[in-house]
């Protein structure tokens, strides 16, 4: 998968976690025979299983005007959320939970996922791949225009799934590689249109801009892969790797119209991802690692102020009347697992987040919050690799 760009800023960070104990109890580890029809003719059987799980989307958005309040204006009711981009993966040699017997990975992407605006509204298209059988393509998908109403606009997303599962990636001796590969490309993303606000609009202390978004978010990309790697005993390691790229952010127009924006800092060319981890899992003590990149980042206010975001920044500022808040969260360390016998390594972050309130001015009321708009971008909730200790040595029998 690609890396950051060389050379560019970006805060670099390590787990700090470590935990002794073997493997967790999401994965069982014990005398089960792994038996699976491959398209070599060969079953695999052995005495221990592997999972190796990752998720990850590139913008969530959530929109909530406040009804049944004191104000002279009727104030629309809306509580809507839609997640962007969201790709998910698992390699597990027990199977996966929910598909048919015989699947042992399992990729997929959606579109969107939209939420709290009834049952009249849907994104029905999602990209899926599975293995077994092991397909020679991945599975791709590419749409454009796409109105999400309230939320805002997506202008295009396009993306692939593969799902792999055979003899060189799962048995003892084997080289190793791809189990499940995801990519999601994403357009300009337009959220909360101030005519979607109605009259309330007029009691703002700030104009917002007339049929436009009062947040975009330029275009990014996510790429998510896991696998496996052959150590120098023969067994397997496992991996979950992933980047991406974040978009540029434009509250209010952005700075140059006396909003903000945030952007990357540093050289850029436009397309390669700016940020990037990997868990590795060997079995072995000491096997379980977590390193990743995090960009350095840029927040201009109002065309003026020029200020540095890096891994755990956190500042509201105010623009005449609007809040708003700027997070960039770093890996969370009470979610970040590297066992001492090499056996599991987890992690759970990393992601911008960025939340709008408007509030309107009331005699005797004070401020009186009426429309909140929330934005999380490129972000990973779950990754974890889990192995046996040792690793993974499969043995390969010829099937009969």
């Amino acid at each position: 998968m690609s890396r950051p760009i060389a050379g560019a800023a970006r805060t670099r960070r390590h787990a700090v976690r470590v935990v002794a104990g073997a493997t967790g109890t999401a994965l069982a580890v014990g005398c089960v025979g792994l038996q699976a029809q491959a398209a070599d003719d060969k079953v695999y059987v052995g005495s221990d299983d592997f999972q190796i799980v990752a998720d990850g989307y590139y913008a969530t958005a959530q929109v909530e005007v406040a009804s049944g309040l004191p104000l002279p204006v009727p104030v629309p009711e809306v509580d809507a959320n839609v997640t962007v981009g969201q790709i998910e993966s698992e390699a597990n040699s027990a199977g996966i939970e929910g598909e048919d017997p015989g699947v042992y990975s399992r990729a997929f992407g959606t579109i969107a996922n939209v939420g709290g605006l009834g049952a009249d509204f849907d994104v029905p298209y999602l990209v899926e791949q599975t293995a077994l059988p092991e397909e020679e393509e991945p599975a791709t998908y590419g749409f454009h225009g796409i109105e999400v109403p309230v939320v805002g606009s997506l202008s295009a997303i396009s993306g692939e799934a593969k799902a792999n599962w055979n003899s060189d990636l799962v048995s003892e001796g084997a080289e190793g590689g791809v189990l499940t590969s995801l990519y999601s490309g994403v357009g300009q993303v337009d959220l909360l249109n101030a005519s979607d606000l109605g009259p309330v609009t007029e009691l703002l202390p700030i104009d917002l801009p007339v049929d436009e978004s009062v947040i975009s978010i330029g275009a990014g990309q996510l790429l998510q892969e896991t696998g496996t790697f052959a150590k120098e005993d023969g067994s397997l390691g496992g991996y979950a790797e992933v980047s991406g790229r974040f978009g540029d952010v434009s509250v209010l127009g952005g700075a140059e119209n006396g909003g903000i924006s945030v952007g990357f800092a540093g050289s850029d060319d436009g397309e390669t991802p700016n940020s990037w981890g990997r868990l590795e899992a060997t079995g072995e003590p000491g096997g379980a690692t977590f390193d990743y990149d995090l960009p350095a980042l840029e927040l201009h206010v109002a065309g003026e102020e020029v200020i540095d975001v890096e891994p755990g920044f956190d500042q509201t500022f105010d623009l005449n009347g609007l809040a708003v808040n700027l997070n960039f969260a770093d890996y969370r360390d009470d979610d970040s697992v590297l066992a001492e016998d090499g056996t599991t390594a987890e992690a759970s972050g990393g992601g911008l987040a960025l939340r709008v309130t408007l509030s309107a001015p009331m005699p005797l009321l004070g401020d009186v919050e009426v429309a909140t708009a929330e934005v999380g971008l490129l972000s990973f909730p779950e990754l974890s690799v889990q192995v046996p200790p040792g690793g993974i040595a499969e043995e390969v029998v010829a099937h009969s």
